[in-house]
């Protein structure tokens, strides 16, 4: 019995401490209501001076176009090897690729219009700031280490020339022979001048030096032997295998090619990424990757030639890609759709007007239906001010913002009207003031339930590592705060001043004319009340609608548990490019012909004593090549074991050099034939000289493929074994740096985090939410029901993606961040309102919450919709996912809301607030806030 009572007192004490709160935040907000209504322009004024006051922080706007800062977890592993990577070697790669596909691609007839295509680009010329570049200004220079070819009139009589000059000097067949060796150094070096540069491209044309009198008349046997047969550019003396150019190949009985019908070309171009300014360079969603101004004009124009070229090139069919294509594409299809904002806006307007205004000329509320969108407007430049001032950057994802807010800000305006619709629904002699004061003291707190939680789980998604939702979240919060404190304030003063107007009979549209005669006031009782007064009474309370609703919960509930169980986490880069652009028809078609063509990785390795930890380097490398995720590894380590085994009789896996001989090795092996293709693999301590030892090595890198991966399911584990690999090698001298740096890691880090993200930041904001609501609401019941009813709709969601085939990603992390808040309003409306509700079994005050707060919820519902709704119509993948989840969270938030929640509450609903005391006035000018003098009132303004 004891533990009974304590529970008693604890129930009893937890109702009072209830009351008193809830009266606190209701005579703040009936203050607040009664000073408005008496100034109302004082207050407008006031709104205003914020607005223009906070534009000053617009002075510290900022664009984040960095991807590196918006997409990339500051603590990864990826963050940090870029950085280790642009501060020792700062250089990268950007591509420009042409795909050329036809029945047969090795026909002379074709080739010489690749070679005409080739001569466009390579003549291509730009002019920046006086200067005048072409691709031989841009492109990606590697030593020349072929001494032996000769001018020849077919690529194999080069390559068969070059190998018989070697042979002359060769005592073995070994690829590693290095002939130079048998000069003296002085001469040798004297004679280099450090090698000839050429740029590096990937054309077959390079067989014949791109010599027109030679392709001009080639024969079709002369390109297949030659495809078939060179191996060793004759223009860089590098190996290449032409034959991984080619696509969709067929071979004869002997397995050499005789057709294929897809071409590859390749121009490496290379950009300084210390030097360069993405905010210069970079667009507006943050997909653009390092870039220079100049590069970029040049690769416009090689766009330009391009789409001119494929509607002029007969015979073939031609698909392009330039360095900045995935920019370009994903940055217009992004912004090409803000003009549905504009569209957006005068939607709303219109919906909003029909929903707050009566048909006759004096309760048209012209004024209202655009003040309530001026209200989102103002709070949206006020948040963007603010987070300016304090630095927090403005990204890609956050074009959307406007649509999201301008959703929320208006269901603020309709549970407004709704409340003084309650006021009004009874004569009162109170006086003007004290009605909007009372109107107000009910919005107000269910307002700021909402709001604070809708706040609160953003504030909650901004605890993530990612920096671009982690801005988008701030951004979010901001958002939601200001519209709630333009609501209540400026909304309401407009509000007032246009009860002002329909008091002095003046017309809705030209204010300052004044009807002589009275105006028909419309009926109270709209359509959509009655239509929800006879849904709920004849079909939702009664007995078979109460269980149909609450089976129809639980199969759902079970059907979505399931679905969710197979929501996979996954994202790709390429959903960001519509359809009917060149550069998905160029992704498209080089998947069809290079399927297994994998992801370009590098392993590097930092200051260390090579000499002494040779064998352990090698050791890592074999076991990385032995793995099946890899393939294609090209390194520095054995060639040059090779070279020093063949030339010096030295084996450096089985002996110890000394690290003046192993440098004096390694600088000979570079400015040889053999091993000049690596200089671009290392950073010495000081410049490296021919005919001097190298100094100590700074860094190192080496290149490998990983394999093509069918999802993140492949991919993660992938890459994290390779990386262990790497990172658990026995290396034990130096800084201990090494690493394995791809740019696809940027993509595959974010999804191994996101789908941890998402689960952590849903629980998060679930307790953080629930927590708001008990303090805000005070019921423990009732906050228990509204909880049941959030997780509903969020298992439903999840579920429904998956079966809409939306996959977990960083996109739709946002969303369902703002869901959770969203979600929340409309139960918290319902339950709120139901508390407030004193007279009646469960079954009527279920009845009287629907019909009263009922249409305000399905109105702002409807409008979050509307908002929304032309996002749809995007070909942004960002602007269609959050359509699909935001349509999802409003169906199933309006259904456990206005159906679900009703129906419990009228079956095991708890008690109404305790009867408390609220204000009367007791003349028109004063208000009388000692309790003494007012009467007594319940809760509800309903009774």
């Amino acid at each position: 019995m004891s533990i009974k009572k304590c529970c008693q007192s604890l129930q009893q004490l937890w109702e009072d401490i209830s009351s008193v709160f809830v009266n606190f935040v209701e005579r703040i907000f009936f203050v607040l209501g009664v000073g408005i209504a008496k100034h109302p322009w004082r207050t407008i004024i006031i709104a205003w001076a914020v607005v223009l006051l906070s534009c000053f922080g617009l002075f510290r706007f900022y664009i984040e176009k960095n991807p590196f800062k918006l997409w990339v977890p500051p603590d990864s592993d990826f963050f940090k090897d870029t950085n280790w990577y642009i501060d020792k070697f700062g250089t990268t790669f950007r591509f420009q690729k042409i795909l050329v596909t036809a029945d047969n691609v090795l026909e002379p007839e074709l080739f010489k219009t690749i070679l005409n295509i080739t001569n466009e680009v390579n003549s291509l010329t730009i002019t920046y700031k006086s200067e005048t570049y072409t691709m031989e200004d841009f492109c990606y220079k590697v030593p020349v280490v072929n001494f032996y070819s000769t001018n020849s009139k077919s690529g194999s009589e080069t390559g068969v020339k070059a190998r018989r000059a070697v042979s002359k000097n060769k005592k073995s067949d070994s690829e590693y022979s290095d002939p130079t060796l048998w000069v003296d150094d002085e001469f040798y070096c004297g004679f280099i001048d450090n090698f000839a540069l050429t740029c590096l491209q990937y054309n077959v044309l390079d067989i014949w030096k791109s010599n027109s009198d030679v392709i001009n008349n080639i024969t079709k046997d002369d390109i297949i032997t030659s495809v078939n047969q060179v191996k060793v550019n004759p223009l860089s003396g590098h190996p290449i295998d032409y034959t991984k150019l080619l696509g969709g190949v067929k071979y004869n009985s002997t397995g050499h090619i005789v057709s294929a019908e897809a071409l590859l070309f390749t121009w490496y171009t290379q950009v300084n990424m210390s030097d360069e300014e993405m905010n210069e360079v970079g667009n507006l969603v943050g997909t653009e990757e390092w870039q220079s101004v100049s590069l970029s004009m040049w690769e416009n124009e090689f766009l330009k030639k391009m789409k001119e070229l494929t509607s002029v090139v007969k015979g073939v069919n031609l698909f392009y890609e330039a360095g900045r294509s995935f920019a370009d594409v994903s940055g217009e299809t992004m912004f090409q759709d803000m003009d549905k904002l504009f569209i957006g806006i005068v939607m709303m307007f219109i919906y909003t007007l029909i929903a707050v205004s009566r048909f006759n000329w004096l309760e048209i509320k012209l004024t209202l239906a655009g003040v309530g969108l001026l209200s989102v407007g103002m709070a949206y430049v006020t948040a963007v001010s603010w987070c300016s001032l304090f630095g927090v950057p403005f990204g890609p994802v956050h074009t959307s913002l406007p649509f999201l807010l301008m959703g929320l800000g208006i269901d603020d305006m309709f549970v407004m009207n709704a409340c003084w619709k309650m006021v009004t629904s009874t004569k009162s002699t109170k006086s003007f003031p004290v009605k909007v004061g009372l109107m107000l003291k009910h919005a107000g707190v269910s307002i700021v339930i909402t709001s604070f939680t809708d706040v609160v789980a953003l504030l909650i998604g901004a605890i993530t590592i990612l920096p671009s939702l982690k801005s988008f979240c701030i951004y979010g919060a901001a958002g939601v705060f200001f519209i709630f404190c333009y609501s209540v304030t400026f909304y309401v003063a407009i509000f007032s001043l246009d009860l002002r107007r329909i008091e002095d009979n003046r017309n809705g549209i030209l204010f300052c004319y004044t009807h002589k005669s009275p105006v028909s006031v419309a009926e109270d009782k709209t359509k959509i009340h009655k239509f929800l007064s006879a849904f709920y009474k004849k079909i939702i309370f009664t007995k078979p609608g109460k269980t149909i609703v609450i089976l129809f919960i639980l199969i759902m509930t079970c059907f979505s548990i399931q679905s969710t169980l197979k929501l996979e986490q996954r994202f790709d880069p390429k959903w960001f490019i519509p359809e009917t652009s060149y550069y998905k028809e160029f992704l498209s078609t080089h998947e069809h012909y290079y399927p297994e063509e994998g992801q370009v990785a590098m392993v590097f390795l930092g200051k260390m004593e090579y000499n002494y930890e040779f064998n352990n380097i090698i050791n890592m490398l074999n076991e990385l090549s032995n793995t099946s995720y890899v393939m294609d590894v090209e390194t520095w380590m054995e060639p040059f074991c090779g070279y020093v085994l063949k030339n010096y009789n030295h084996d450096l896996r089985n002996s110890s050099v000394t690290n003046t001989e192993f440098n004096r090795y390694l600088s000979r092996f570079l400015f040889s034939p053999i091993g000049g293709k690596f200089q671009a693999s290392f950073q010495f301590q000081e410049s490296l000289v021919c005919g001097s030892p190298a100094s100590e090595i700074e860094a190192s890198i080496m290149s490998f493929k990983l394999k093509k991966f069918r999802g993140p399911e492949e991919y993660i584990p992938a890459m994290n074994h390779v990386k262990n690999i790497v990172k658990s090698a026995n290396i034990s001298t130096g800084d201990g740096y090494r690493s394995v740096w791809s740019k696809v890691f940027a993509n595959w880090v974010t999804d191994e985090i996101i789908a941890v993200e998402v689960e952590r930041n849903i629980e998060l904001a679930l307790l953080c939410v629930m927590a708001c609501t008990i303090i805000l609401i005070t019921n423990l019941q009732m906050c228990l029901w509204i909880f049941i009813c959030v997780l509903l709709t969020i298992i439903n969601v999840l579920g429904w993606m998956q079966r809409w085939g939306m996959t977990v990603d960083i996109v739709c992390c946002i969303g369902l961040e703002l869901a959770i808040g969203l979600c929340v309003d409309y139960a918290a409306h319902v339950g709120h309102t139901f508390l407030t509700i004193t007279s009646g079994t469960r079954n009527d005050r279920a009845f009287k919450t629907v019909t009263s707060i009922g249409s305000a919820v399905l109105l702002g519902g409807g409008s979050t919709l509307l908002s929304l709704s032309l996002l749809s119509m995007s070909k942004a993948y960002t602007f269609q996912s959050f359509f699909k989840i935001f349509l999802l969270v409003i169906l199933f938030g309006l259904f456990n809301g206005l159906v679900f929640l009703p129906v419990i509450l009228s079956l095991v609903g708890p008690d109404a607030y305790k009867m408390h005391e609220v204000v009367k006035d007791s003349s028109p000018e004063t208000v009388e806030l000692n309790g003494k003098n007012n009467e007594k009132e319940h809760h509800s303004i309903n009774t």
